[in-house]
C-alpha cells in the first residue's frame, strides 16, 4: 500500500490508530508479483515519522504483525495478535482450495459466495446488522490473492521456530466460538512467546472485534494501560 492507502483516526482520545490497508484490501490495490508485508508496514510509521508502535493484527493480519515484529523488533512497543493466522500451520479455512479453484478459473463471484459459508464466519451470520456490513466489506475483494494475482512476500521462514525471539509484551486474543483450528493458532502464540498474555472474548467467534466490540476494546486498553 502507499501512504495515501490508510486510514487514520484517534479512539477517546487516548490512542492514534492508523488503519492499514495491505495489498489487495480494502482501498489499496494490489501491485503485480510479490509484496512484502513487513515492508508495507514500515513504509506507512516511516510515512508518518512513527518510531515506535503498538501493532494489532486480526486474523491474517496476526501473520503480518509477528512477520514485522521478526524483522523489526525495535519498531515495536507491544504485539495484539487476534484471532492470529500461524503460517506452517495447517492450514485452518476449510474453503480455501475450492476460492482458488473458482477464482483462477475466472468465477471470481462464485468463489466470493463460496468464501462467505466458511466457518469463520459463523458468529457474524448470526448477527444481521455485523453480517450485512461483512456483505458490503467484503463486494470489492476482486479474488487476487485466489487467483495469484496478488501474492505475499514474507520476510521471515519459519515464524513457529522463532517465535520465542519475539521480545515485545504480547496479547493473544482468542474469540470463544472462533474455529478449532484458529483456535490452536492462539494457543500456540500464547505458548511460545515469552510473557505472552492470552484473553478469550465470549460470545466471539472468528471476527471477535466486529462481533464483541466492546469486550475486544476493553482487553485491549487493559492490556495497555498495564503496559
Amino acid at each position: 500500500m502507499t501512504p495515501r492507502g490508510h486510514r487514520e483516526r484517534a479512539r477517546a482520545g487516548a490512542y492514534r490508530t492508523l488503519a492499514i490497508d495491505l495489498p489487495g484490501f480494502g482501498r489499496s490495490r494490489y501491485r503485480e508479483g510479490h509484496t512484502p508485508m513487513a515492508g508495507e508496514i514500515l513504509s506507512v510509521l516511516d510515512a508518518r515519522g512513527i518510531d515506535r508502535a503498538h501493532l494489532v493484527g486480526l486474523s491474517l493480519g496476526g501473520a503480518v504483525a509477528t512477520d514485522f515484529a521478526l524483522m523489526h523488533g525495535d519498531r515495536v512497543r507491544s504485539l495484539a495478535l487476534a484471532d492470529p493466522l500461524l503460517l506452517g500451520y495447517p492450514a485452518p479455512i476449510p474453503s480455501w482450495d475450492k476460492n482458488v479453484e473458482l477464482a483462477k478459473a475466472g468465477d471470481v463471484p462464485g468463489a466470493l459466495a463460496h468464501w462467505l459459508t466458511d466457518p469463520v464466519f459463523d458468529g457474524a451470520r448470526a448477527r444481521p446488522a455485523l453480517w450485512a456490513r461483512i456483505l458490503e466489506l467484503s463486494a470489492t475483494y476482486d479474488g487476487g490473492h485466489w487467483a495469484g494475482t496478488a501474492r505475499l512476500r514474507w520476510s521471515t521462514t519459519k515464524p513457529r521456530e522463532r517465535l520465542a525471539n519475539l521480545r515485545a509484551p504480547t496479547l493473544v486474543i482468542a474469540g470463544e466460538h472462533d474455529t478449532p483450528g484458529f483456535q490452536a493458532m492462539a494457543r500456540e502464540y500464547a505458548s511460545a512467546i515469552p510473557g505472552a498474555k492470552a484473553v478469550t472474548i465470549p460470545g466471539a467467534g472468528h471476527l471477535s472485534n466486529m462481533e464483541e466490540p466492546e469486550a475486544f476494546t476493553r482487553a485491549l486498553r487493559e492490556f495497555f494501560a498495564a503496559l
